[in-house]
């Protein structure tokens, strides 16, 4: 059994040097709003914590809200400002249907339509699981707007990578579940079912405790998870597969190894050891890009900032202050 390219959770931080202070700019906006973006899309964010640095945190998915990962993000809002936004037909944000406009470069797109909103001049960036890819397309498509970045859990940087985690997570499943959850996961995970589904809300929380539980260092759900993977209201995450098939639909047989030479800008790559994203697929990415270091988490899967927090923030803080952290190694093309 094979449960496709659901990558539960993802990040993006963004470094403001803003035509005034940050510190002026957090006391004087709301706590949250809408922004719309060139072609009319009102995309939701939310503002946390106050401070002289800028970071503004993007899900995962994709199909999720920014509630799958904000509250295990807490301690990123220590003495800065964090905002997160709901990627377009997900979550508060306007909700979709038309694949066309549900595409990366239109991610690439509402990502700085942010940037713009905010006014910030260099980003540092952030990305969680699909999030990793979305600020790396990002940064190859606008690498003067990158301050830095931090590729957390990423989503890989080629096609061929994602048939080896599907592999993986094949694996674990078949290892942990019966063949009855198996043969109900098989059920539950076809897009139609959520579609038609009386409450899509229900079906969610039944489906995710099977996939984050493979994703994990332990395959146990043991942590002191927060985050909400079907928060966003029942509409939103009925869509959540729908809006995820069309995402990964319009990358096609990508490869970004080429372009990322093209980004100056420190980068740091995140990974958990057990997690079900091939280790090789952060080497590739800490290898692709020119300032890039890649700092391992032994005890970790794909949800680091829960099962090994006292490793990731401080290693992300040290980061975002200028240096990598102990430990960050340069890895040559494998």
């Amino acid at each position: 059994m094979k449960f496709k390219h659901y990558l539960p959770v993802v990040a993006i931080v963004l470094f403001s040097l803003a035509t005034t202070t940050a510190a002026q700019t957090a006391a004087t906006e709301s706590a949250e709003g809408y922004i719309l973006t060139p072609d009319k899309v009102r995309i939701f964010y939310k503002i946390v914590g106050q401070g002289s640095e800028t970071l503004v945190v993007v899900h995962g998915g994709p199909g999720n809200s920014l509630e799958s990962i904000r509250p295990d993000f807490e301690p990123l809002a220590k003495n800065r400002r964090v905002i997160y936004y709901d990627q377009r037909g997900q979550g508060r944000s306007e909700l979709i249907t038309d694949g066309k406009k549900l595409g990366y470069e239109q991610h690439v797109a509402d990502l700085e339509a942010v940037r713009q909103h905010f006014k910030l001049d260099k980003m540092s960036l952030l990305g969680n699981s699909w999030g990793g890819l979305l600020i790396s397309l990002y940064a190859v498509a606008h690498p003067d707007r990158v301050e830095r970045m931090v590729l957390d859990s990423s989503a890989s940087p080629m096609r061929g990578f994602l048939d080896d985690m599907e592999d993986e997570i094949s694996r674990r499943t078949a290892k942990i579940y019966t063949p009855e959850k198996l043969a109900r996961g098989k059920v539950i995970r076809n897009p139609e079912f959520w579609l038609k589904a009386k409450d899509p809300v229900a079906i969610c929380r039944e489906f995710y405790p099977m996939i984050l539980r493979v994703y994990t260092y332990t395959q146990t759900l043991e942590g002191n998870f927060k985050g909400d993977v079907c928060a966003g209201g029942p509409e939103s995450v009925r869509l959540q597969p729908v809006t995820r098939a069309h995402v990964w639909k319009s990358l096609g047989d990508y490869n970004l190894m080429p372009q990322l030479g093209a980004v100056k800008a420190p980068v740091l790559v995140i990974h958990g050891v057990a997690d079900v994203i091939p280790q090789k697929s952060s080497e590739f990415w800490a290898s692709g890009y020119p300032n890039a270091r890649l700092f391992l988490i032994e005890k970790a899967g794909h949800i680091a900032q829960v099962e090994a927090p006292d490793i990731f923030f401080p290693a992300i803080e040290t980061f975002l202050k200028g240096t990598f952290p102990v430990g960050a190694k340069e890895v040559g093309r494998p």
